[in-house]
C-alpha cells in the first residue's frame, strides 16, 4: 500500500506541478513539502502544521484530504472517502500560468473598449445625418416650385389687362418726358448769362440781363480759405462779409432795391461763386491768386452807376 508521501507525490507529477510551483501555489516552505513527501512528519514544527500542510498538500495536488489524515491519526480508511472527488478545484498549471491567462483576458477586453466606443461615435454621426436628411425632406425645398397655371377662358382678360398696363407705361413715360422737358425750359428761362466786360486780373465787371429777385449770391470753399464779401457800388460799404474754409459752403441775399453790386473776394483761387445758382467764372481768363473784386450789374443799370463803377476800379486800382 502507497504512503502518504508516496500518495502526494504522485498525484503531484501526475499534475505536472514540481516542488517550487506547489510552494508557489500553498505558500508552504519547500522543505515541509519534501518533508511530507518523504513521509518525514517528524520534521513539521507541530502536529497541527502536519496536518495543515498534508491538507494543503493533498487539496492543491488535487486529493481528498480526509483519507490521508485518518491513515495518519491510525485509522482505516473508508471506502466512501476513498471514492470521494476532491474538494478542492483541480489545479491546472501553475499559479503564474493562471494569472497570466487572467491579464491577458482583461488586456484583450481593455483593447475593445476604444473600438467599440469608436464604433458608437460613428453610428452617432451617422444616424444625426440621417435625421437631418428625414427632417429637410418632409419640410420640402426651401424655394417653392410655382403651380402650373393654365390659362382658358381668362386669356382675353389678361391679354387686354396687359395691354392696358403696357398703354400706362408708355403715358407714364411720355409724361415724365414731357415734365424733364418743362424743367429744361423753365431753367433756359431762369438761365442767368454773364457777359466778361473788364479782367484786368484783380477787378473783373459783368453786365447781365434783369436778375431774379431777391438776387442769391452762393459761395462755396475750396482748397484754403479766404475772405468774401458783398458792398454797394456807390457808398463802397460792406454789408456781408465772412472767412470761407475749405469744403464750408455759404449762401446769402443782396439788397432787392440795388441793380449792381460788388462782390470782393481775398483769395481768389479758393472761392467758387454762383449766382442765382448760375456759376459766375470771374477768375478764368486773367486769374489772379490774390485779391480781386466783381462788379456785377444788370442792362437796367443807369450810366451814373457805370461811372461809379469805373470810379470804384480805379479807387481798387
Amino acid at each position: 500500500m502507497e504512503t502518504i508521501g508516496e500518495k502526494l507525490k504522485a498525484a503531484r507529477i501526475e499534475r505536472g506541478l514540481t516542488i517550487g510551483d506547489l510552494q508557489r501555489i500553498t505558500k508552504i516552505q519547500r522543505r515541509y513539502l519534501e518533508a511530507i513527501e518523504d513521509n518525514d512528519f517528524d520534521a513539521m514544527p507541530s502536529d497541527y502544521y502536519k496536518r495543515t500542510f498534508i491538507r494543503q498538500f493533498a487539496e492543491a495536488v488535487g486529493l481528498n484530504p480526509k483519507p490521508l489524515l485518518r491513515r495518519l491519526d491510525g485509522k482505516p480508511e473508508r471506502n466512501d472517502l476513498m471514492n470521494t472527488m476532491a474538494l478542492s478545484i483541480p489545479v491546472k498549471g501553475s499559479r503564474k500560468s493562471k494569472y497570466n491567462e487572467t491579464n491577458t483576458k482583461k488586456n484583450l477586453v481593455k483593447s475593445y473598449i476604444p473600438v467599440a466606443l469608436l464604433v458608437l461615435v460613428v453610428m452617432g454621426i451617422i444616424g444625426t445625418i440621417g435625421y437631418a436628411i428625414f427632417i429637410d425632406s418632409e419640410q420640402g425645398p426651401i424655394v417653392p416650385i410655382p403651380d402650373k397655371t393654365t390659362n382658358l377662358a381668362g386669356s382675353d382678360t389678361l391679354e387686354s389687362e396687359k395691354n392696358s398696363e403696357s398703354k400706362e407705361d408708355d403715358s407714364s413715360a411720355e409724361s415724365t418726358d414731357e415734365k424733364k422737358e418743362k424743367k429744361t425750359k423753365k431753367k433756359d428761362k431762369n438761365a442767368v448769362a454773364f457777359t466778361l466786360e473788364t479782367d484786368t486780373g484783380d477787378y473783373a465787371a459783368f453786365t447781365t440781363k434783369e436778375l431774379e429777385k431777391p438776387v442769391k449770391v452762393t459761395f462755396k470753399g475750396l482748397d484754403g480759405p479766404a475772405w468774401v464779401g458783398l458792398q454797394s457800388p456807390e457808398t463802397q460799404e460792406l454789408f456781408y462779409q465772412y472767412t470761407i474754409q475749405p469744403g464750408e459752403d455759404l449762401e446769402t441775399f443782396a439788397p432787392e432795391e440795388m441793380t449792381s453790386f460788388d462782390i470782393v473776394v481775398g483769395a481768389a483761387p479758393n472761392v467758387k461763386i454762383s449766382i442765382n445758382g448760375e456759376e459766375l467764372k470771374f477768375n478764368e481768363k486773367t486769374p489772379t491768386t490774390g485779391k480781386k473784386m466783381i462788379t456785377l450789374k444788370t442792362d437796367s443799370s443807369d450810366a451814373d452807376s457805370t461811372t461809379t463803377t469805373n470810379e470804384q476800379k480805379e479807387v481798387f486800382e
